[in-house]
């Protein structure tokens, strides 16, 4: 009998989850990445994410209290739109995941992300269908780490913590996230990542018949290195527990 998928919600993270760019792309202006990072977790910057400010406020307002040029800012902020493009092989995997699901499985995106950055992300992809609906700090005007934001996307949903599973780059926000009783993953590995949401979302009983049924007559041990083991033993240990041959 098949276990019931444990999670039955899924709300990723946008920047560096779904989408991905250099970390050390700056275009050609005279601020270095390290700073620039720092500038985008100012308060000003935070301020504009949750769209308090205008795109222009903004860069008036860091060039002001940083000392910089306002052109060059702009331009480094630029060249970071320039350089976000999708993980189409991550975005194929949440597609799998709902298409195995069978109409089991919600998906959203919950960002923070200014309404200017939002209109360019929205057009670097061209299916957002796997989306049931993305939540952006600038329309919700709150961000992450802030519970308010995550009871703000609860609520929305109709759900219960325990039911959904979040996924985000950031430590803060997923343990933002976890304080409220939701599961919490930190994309930190791609294929860790994919292990860990086949687990939260599948039936592991399904997918492990499903495995030995695919290697039949060839489940041979395998060491860490990948070196097949000649033994019989594991083998006999399956046939004893599946009782099939």
């Amino acid at each position: 009998m098949s276990l019931l998928p444990r999670c039955r919600i899924l709300v990723f993270d946008i920047g560096d989850v779904l989408f991905s760019h250099s970390r050390s792309t700056v275009t050609s202006t005279s601020i270095p990445a390290t700073m620039l990072r720092g500038l985008l977790s100012s308060t000003i910057w935070r301020e504009y994410e949750c769209g308090r400010l205008s795109e222009d406020e903004c860069y008036r307002l860091i060039a002001e209290k940083f000392s910089l040029n306002e052109g060059e800012f702009r331009r480094a902020i630029l060249g970071v739109r320039a350089s976000l493009q999708p993980d189409e092989s991550f975005i194929r995997f949440i597609r799998e995941l709902q298409a195995e699901a069978q109409g089991g499985l919600r998906i959203f995106a919950m960002s923070n992300i200014s309404a200017p950055d939002y209109v360019v992300t929205r057009g670097k992809l061209a299916d957002w269908s796997v989306f049931e609906r993305i939540f952006t700090s600038a329309d919700a005007g709150m961000r992450k780490p802030d519970l308010s934001f995550y009871k703000f996307v609860l609520d929305e949903i109709k759900a219960e913590p325990s039911s959904v599973t979040f996924v985000d780059d950031q430590i803060e926000n997923v343990l933002a996230a976890r304080s409220l009783g939701i599961h919490g993953i930190v994309f930190d590995d791609a294929k860790r990542v994919r292990q860990a949401l086949q687990y939260a979302v599948g039936d592991p009983v399904s997918r492990g018949l499903g495995f030995l049924d695919e290697r039949a007559g060839r489940l041979e041990s395998e060491s860490s290195l990948g070196h097949t083991v000649a033994e019989n033993l594991i083998q006999l240990l399956i046939l004893e527990a599946t009782g099939n041959k």
